[in-house]
């Protein structure tokens, strides 16, 4: 008998002499198997292009694995920012002199840049893992700025997230580089899939603001992650939007 495995999938079998080509056809649809899982003889992964002719002997295990990826919202492939826009001016005022004697500069009111990715524990099905601290964005005020800012920070892929998590939330702060919070309401806030958007107020100084991630945790449904899906279309998407928020 040949023991064969995919994911929470198990079953002894008679497969002697058959190649592992015929034994992945066989159990394709049973148990579900993608086509870019890789199999693994008695521990020892077989390329895709020898297992027509790698026969199975009786005492052997076969397993079909798909490889993961520790991490999450990984900085331009997961992690998104924008151009800073908002309020009803995206830009200044041109470089130029108005007839009232009013001099303004081409520049953005303020600057966000993606910081660092948070590590996130690797991802099973039925599993309760744990999200790592850091900080995802940076937000400088132009100095010319007079006005205050409102920072936004969006879960973007809840859509997706929600087929494979029952659970999944970060907390974040506004916080200067001290690590002091620095918006008006002074308070921790939660994102996660039933809160996909926090806000932050922040009265403007010319200092650099940063949002930052202070941990967090999750919990995946079920065999949520054995539909030969890729770790594209389970990690979270995170993007940050500073909008201008009067004087």
């Amino acid at each position: 008998m040949v023991e064969i495995r995919y994911g929470e999938y198990s079953e002894q079998a008679d497969l002697g002499g058959k190649s592992v080509a015929e034994a992945r056809g066989q159990y394709k649809s049973e148990f579900d198997i993608p086509d870019k899982a890789r199999a693994k003889l008695n521990e020892k992964e077989v390329k895709p292009k020898l297992e027509p002719e790698t026969k199975l002997n009786d005492g052997d295990q076969l397993c079909f694995e798909e490889k993961s990826r520790r991490g999450m919202m990984l900085l331009g492939a997961f992690l998104l920012t924008l151009a800073v826009t908002g309020g009803l001016f995206t830009y200044a005022y041109l470089t130029t002199t108005a007839t009232i004697g009013v001099t303004a500069v081409s520049a953005d009111f303020a600057a966000v840049t993606a910081n660092t990715s948070p590590i996130q524990d690797t991802v099973f099905g039925t599993y309760r893992g744990k999200i790592g601290s850091a900080t995802l964005f940076n937000v400088t005020p132009a100095a010319t700025y007079p006005g205050d800012l409102e920072v936004n920070v969006y879960l973007a892929n809840i859509d997706e997230l929600t087929k494979f998590y029952s659970s999944w939330m970060v907390r974040l702060e506004l916080q200067n580089a001290a690590g002091t919070r620095v918006d008006t309401d002074n308070t921790t806030r939660v994102l996660s899939l039933h809160n996909p958007t926090v806000s932050f107020a922040y009265k403007r100084t010319i200092a650099a603001c940063y949002v930052k991630c202070l941990g967090g945790s999750f919990r995946t449904f079920p065999y949520a992650l054995w539909v030969g899906l890729s770790p594209e279309d389970y990690d979270p998407l995170i993007f940050c939007r500073v909008t201008q928020a009067g004087p």
